[in-house]
């Protein structure tokens, strides 16, 4: 049945898929299939970067590792494992379970499973995002191009880590609320199994408490500025709140149990990791990406009168948090950009179906219109390809696989010929290198700062930075802490101040990277 998109603007149809399923059906694939397999290629397989961009980030390593101990022990950690620094007291693994998946497709396939695995999380969210921006009412067209811009602006975040799985959580999320919205139904309460999942899998399972809340507020809104859908609003929201107690309490399914709300609270508003972990900080519009992201932000804003009129309090809430949050924070701008484009393909399609309106059959905008309304039908099916195509990038030979972690922030050969000398040394580095250690060489590896930035603190952060930047009392730390290695860059401030300080001698050296030992420590 067609859906109106009304409101004081011109009614606009769409043609929605077909809900009988066929043997044959399943087998052919749909074009959004296709786009999964489009996805896919243009980002892992022609891609000058590959199947590598998925492993450009060292935290990568660490869950692999963290992962393994799950594992191998059968048990989620609740102490340090890996610090000499801060030994041995309370820790989250607040990610165990998507740890535990990339640790088991590293021991099944190696980094060729972690890539693959990160890859069809990645081309999977996209998908399903196209889906659902096509069966939300947006013609075919305008749901690829604006697709293609919003998984062009999060590509900054394209990482084999555990919050591709909350992209995908999401955009399931979302289409599960906007369903119940439209017809109703008991499928909504699959979100309660859904978070007991999520908040073991990514932390990002708050996301989804905030946009819920905010569903909650903008159906109340809808109800007290519009009577003629005052009951049904009320009821949505009456449903959604018993809906989000529903999920805080299934969230409590997690080895932590509250502990773990507590930890992530803590984390968002930790002032040190605001103020100095880049994921945390503002994003700067520089690069391609978040040119992109920036334009999708104002086509965001600039839906919302339109929504308004159409009597859609939800999504302005939605848009103007979350643009705030991407504005505050680069590592929102995915959320924005997953939550928002569906709106947007929606408004831009609702908006050129005006335009068609009345026209000549033969005009431009009117065959534009047809064409982008026929594309969308085919959009929407839904078939086997996807499983295929997937068991095709396993066994196909002649793909270029990753089968080392590649050199971006981690010297990774300049490490593996250092491993032995690494291992069971006190060693001072940057905290990607020390994530690659720990994947490297635990259980013999202890370092004193990872990745685990919270966990550290804001003491034992500052500390860090004073080393990294040579700050005065570098030389009381390095003995503090007792370190016999250092591994930085070469033209590192703390490379100079022990040259010229003397006690250190130089063990190895490429020229980008150099590595100090303390006199008499050999």
């Amino acid at each position: 049945m067609p859906i109106e998109i009304g409101g004081n603007q011109p009614k606009v149809t769409f043609l929605q898929p077909a809900k009988v399923f066929t043997w044959p059906k399943l087998l052919s694939p749909s074009l959004s299939d296709l786009f999964f397999l489009f996805i896919t290629a243009w980002l892992f397989l022609v891609s000058p970067v590959g199947w590598q961009r998925l492993l450009l980030d060292a935290d990568t390593a660490l869950h692999i590792r963290v992962g393994q101990y799950v594992l191998s022990t059968g048990t989620v950690p609740h102490q340090d494992l890996f610090s000499f620094g801060k030994p041995g007291q309370a820790w989250y693994a607040f990610e165990w379970l998507s740890e535990t998946m990339y640790a088991a497709a590293y021991n099944l396939a190696g980094l060729k499973g972690v890539a693959l695995l990160g890859g069809v999380l990645v081309s999977l969210y996209v998908t399903v995002l196209l889906k659902y921006t096509v069966w939300k009412g947006a013609s075919g067209l305008f749901a690829l191009v604006v697709m293609l811009m919003a998984t062009t602006g999060a590509s900054i975040h394209f990482h084999a880590r555990p919050h591709l799985v909350t992209m995908l959580f999401l955009a399931i999320a979302l289409w599960i609320m906007e369903h119940h919205r439209r017809r109703g139904g008991r499928l909504i309460w699959t979100l309660v199994p859904l978070t007991a999942l999520w908040a073991n899998f990514h932390g990002g399972f708050f996301i989804f408490f905030a946009l819920l809340g905010l569903r909650v507020l903008g159906c109340a809104a809808e109800a007290w500025f519009w009577p003629e859908i005052r009951s049904e609003r009320r009821r949505e929201a009456v449903l959604l709140a018993c809906l989000a107690a529903a999920c805080a309490l299934a969230s409590l399914a997690n080895p932590y149990g509250l502990g773990l709300h507590r930890h992530i609270l803590e984390l968002l508003s930790s002032p040190w990791t605001m103020k100095n972990v880049s994921e945390f900080k503002s994003p700067s519009f520089r690069t391609e990406e978040l040119y992109t992201a920036m334009l999708l932000l104002f086509a965001g804003l600039a839906c919302i009168t339109s929504l308004i009129r159409k009597r859609n309090l939800v999504e302005p809430l939605w848009i103007v948090f979350l643009a705030y949050c991407s504005l505050t924070s680069v590592r929102h701008t995915t959320i924005f950009l997953l939550v928002a484009s569906p709106v947007i393909a929606v408004e831009l399609s609702a908006w050129w179906a005006s335009l068609a309106a009345g026209q000549p059959k033969t005009s431009l905008l009117r065959m534009f219109n047809d064409v982008s309304q026929q594309l969308a039908t085919g959009l929407a099916g839904t078939s086997l390809f996807i499983p295929l195509i997937v068991a095709g990038l396993a066994l196909a030979p002649g793909i270029r696989w990753p089968d080392a972690f590649p050199e971006g922030w981690v010297p990774v050969p300049f490490v593996e010929a250092n491993a032995g000398r690494l291992a069971n040394r006190r060693v001072f580095t940057s905290d990607q290198i020390a994530d690659y250690m720990i994947f490297r060489n635990y259980p013999r590896q202890q370092v004193f700062f990872d990745s685990r930035h919270n966990y550290y603190g804001e003491k034992i952060g500052d500390e860090y930075l004073a080393l990294s930047q040579g700050g005065p009392e570098w030389k009381n730390l390095l003995d503090k802490y007792a370190f016999d290695l250092i591994l930085c860059p070469a033209d590192a401030p703390i490379a100079s101040l022990v040259r010229a300080a003397g006690g250190w001698h130089v063990v190895d050296s490429n020229g980008k990277y150099i590595l100090f030992e303390r006199d008499g420590k050999s």
